[in-house]
């Protein structure tokens, strides 16, 4: 019995870009984008590694690409690191003894004198890569560390999600300051004599119950104010053992920031009736290793971006470096971190910073316990208790005591507070 002949139509995969003359035209998220096919073949060169072999972000440097548009030349031309030194375009329109040809000539252009200084400077960043990876991964330069963190966070806000806040009819009719301080996103501490566990899912279930906390108060508003330390490190090396301390995913640099912002989007969004987030920078939100270099706490100014870019118009957003005030049922907040000798002085910060003819509330965090240093007729210097209750570091220094926050509501003009321990 002779089998029956089936006919197949393979209908051809159309190109995902266009030719146009000399150029490449293909869409991406954001309109369109034009490379020309020398340009296409040059980045395959400088970004295989049978090539050049530099990094995304130089490709990116040098030829002008986001980080929408250089995901998108990738998905588009399939482009990896074991990718050839022409485009798959440019191969295709010549034969395969041409195309070989071709490829060795390219490779060999790679070790001519003009193109050497690249090389070196590739393997000897590479070689230094290698011996600090023995610590931690860091970059070679401030500039690409900036440019790394600057295409993830483009990413994280093209493509997160929209968010809600909570809102409720059901109040006692006071407005609140809730005092939240020292996250300290990324540690990962195990439980040892006179120091509890810490991780990711510690941090969320201590600032969810904080969040049910504040709701079962039933504020009519609330300011909540997030006090520095939102990440344990950024570079790994705060402390000279800091990166023995780290979660090993998402622990430091713009992961851990990615990772705590979305913790607080998830915090706020829990929350009802927020109606301002402030926030200030402490000793450990800086992006260098050195206090020296980063005087601003480039960690929680970053935070203070991506969630005002969350939450747009829905949530007041507010950051200072140094010291933010409000002033809130009469009474005038002073925020700050406590790391600054400036916040030493707290008479001389209340004439700086505070509110005249009215109470002033002094909240400080960084030391991670609940310390009352003064308190009188005009002014309360309060150090509050932390969502991070230490690790070795701290622990040899004696800072520490069980998790917390503080609620604060207003009645004639002055505060009634109360400081909440977390388990």
């Amino acid at each position: 019995m002779n089998a029956k002949k089936v006919s197949v139509k393979v209908e051809q995969e159309q190109p995902q870009f266009r030719v146009v003359g000399d150029s490449i035209v293909w869409d991406y998220k954001r309109g369109e984008i034009t490379l020309s096919v020398e340009d296409l073949d040059h980045i395959f060169y400088e970004y295989s590694k049978h090539g050049l072999n530099m990094s995304q972000v130089q490709v990116q440097n040098k030829h002008g690409l986001d980080a929408l548009q250089w995901q998108s030349f990738k998905r588009t031309f399939d482009l990896v690191k074991d990718s050839d030194v022409f485009s798959p375009y440019s191969l295709s329109l010549v034969s395969d003894k041409d195309a070989c040809d071709m490829i060795a000539q390219k490779i060999g252009e790679k070790y001519n004198p003009k193109n050497m200084r690249a090389v070196i400077a590739y393997e000897s960043d590479k070689q230094r890569g290698k011996a600090f990876d023995k610590v931690i991964k860091d970059s070679a330069s401030r500039e690409y560390e900036w440019q790394v963190l600057s295409n993830a966070l483009l990413e994280y806000t093209s493509d997160a999600k929209s968010v809600k806040v909570r809102k409720t009819a059901y109040t006692k009719g006071n407005p609140a300051y809730a005092h939240v301080c020292d996250l300290h996103g990324g540690a990962e501490i195990k439980a040892s004599r006179g120091l509890q566990a810490y991780n990711y899912n510690v941090l969320v279930n201590r600032l969810t119950a904080i969040a049910k906390d504040i709701n079962s108060r039933q504020p009519s508003e609330v300011t909540l104010g997030l006090n520095g330390d939102f990440i344990e490190t950024f570079t790994g090396l705060n402390h000279i053992n800091s990166w023995q301390g780290i979660a090993k995913t998402d622990g430091y640099g713009q992961d851990a920031l990615i990772r705590v912002t979305e913790i607080l989007v998830q915090f706020i969004s829990q929350i009802d009736n927020v109606k301002e987030v402030l926030l200030t920078s402490g000793n450990h939100d800086r992006i260098t290793s050195s206090n020296k270099e980063d005087v601003d706490g480039g960690v929680a100014k970053l935070v203070f971006v991506m969630l005002k870019a969350r939450f747009q118009k829905l949530v007041l957003i507010d950051w200072d470096a140094d010291v933010i005030t409000r002033k809130i049922g009469g009474v005038g907040i002073i925020q700050t971190h406590g790391h600054l000798l400036m916040a030493k002085n707290v008479a001389n910060l209340v004439k700086r910073y505070g509110y005249k003819g009215c109470y002033n509330l002094v909240m400080k965090a960084h030391l991670h316990s609940l310390i009352i240093k003064d308190d009188n007729e005009d002014y309360r210097d309060v150090v509050n208790p932390s969502v991070f209750t230490g690790n070795p570091y701290s622990k040899k220094g004696g800072w520490g005591s069980r998790a917390g926050y503080s609620y604060t509501e207003f009645q004639n003009k002055l505060p009634n507070q109360t400081f909440i321990t977390l388990h």
